[in-house]
């Protein structure tokens, strides 16, 4: 009997994700046979994909972050910073926002209404995003406040990260403060008067909160993804049933 193999192998051999072996099935780029509840491949069909140089395997990531919903990750990106009561936001693994920054405190709102604002902010998320040393407790951006990463996966792949931030771990020193403040002003042309009143409303966390941070961020992650794979197995079998209408349609005929 011909070697078959897992899901799990094949994904491994091919260098994809679940998602993408099921719709790999779905358009008959791959056969495989079913046992049960679980899929496995003949060995010739892996070996078919890898000496077949011209069999389209989908960056899967790229495919993933097209179809992101955003609406729906935001509204869970809500819940758990308003609890907390800091700001938070999506971004691809090259900082790029999925999602629109949510419940920003009053300074920050103020620093990203300018297009010079924004473009440092995204410059943060950026390196924050790809700072591949580690995984510290707290990152910090360019206006020195803090900020947790967390990875979203698509199956076994990192597509994006979770951001929760825009607070002080600790009381910020007034004079050193102050004087960031300042050049935050001039260099983006904000009103200092305005940017110093409202840096006086970012939200220190007490170590109960930071610790709710470290706890939470990962496990917010964990349910984007979550959304992510429901969803693409929602269109998968979306999909199958537009298949099945189809041949009922034409065998009606």
């Amino acid at each position: 009997m011909a070697e078959l193999l897992t899901t799990k192998q094949l994904q491994d051999l091919l260098k994809i994700d679940r998602i993408t072996v099921y719709r790999m099935l779905d358009d008959g780029r791959i056969k495989g046979v079913k046992i049960g509840n679980q899929w496995r491949f003949p060995q010739s069909e892996i070996d078919r994909l890898l000496g077949d140089k011209k069999a389209p395997i989908e960056n899967t990531s790229m495919e993933t972050l097209c179809d992101f919903p955003a609406n729906c990750v935001s509204e869970v990106e809500g819940i758990f910073a308003g609890i907390i009561g800091i700001g938070a936001v999506t971004v691809t693994m090259q900082g790029t926002p999925l999602t629109e920054p949510i419940f920003s405190n009053p300074f920050c709102k103020l620093m990203m209404s300018c297009e010079s604002g924004q473009q440092a902010c995204r410059a943060s998320w950026r390196s924050i995003a790809t700072k591949s040393t580690g995984n510290p407790t707290f990152q910090v951006c360019h206006a020195g406040l803090c900020y947790k990463r967390s990875p979203i996966e698509a199956d076994e792949r990192q597509i994006a990260w979770l951001i929760a931030g825009q607070y002080f771990v600790n009381e910020a020193d007034t004079q050193e403060h102050s004087e960031r403040v300042h050049e935050l002003a001039q260099k983006h042309r904000l009103s200092e008067e305005k940017l110093q009143e409202a840096s006086k409303k970012i939200p220190v966390l007490k170590k109960y909160q930071q610790d709710q941070v470290q706890e939470w961020t990962p496990k917010v992650a964990a349910t984007v993804q979550a959304i992510l794979f429901e969803r693409a197995d929602l269109m998968s079998r979306l999909k199958r049933i537009a298949e099945l209408s189809s041949i009922n349609a034409s065998l009606s005929k």
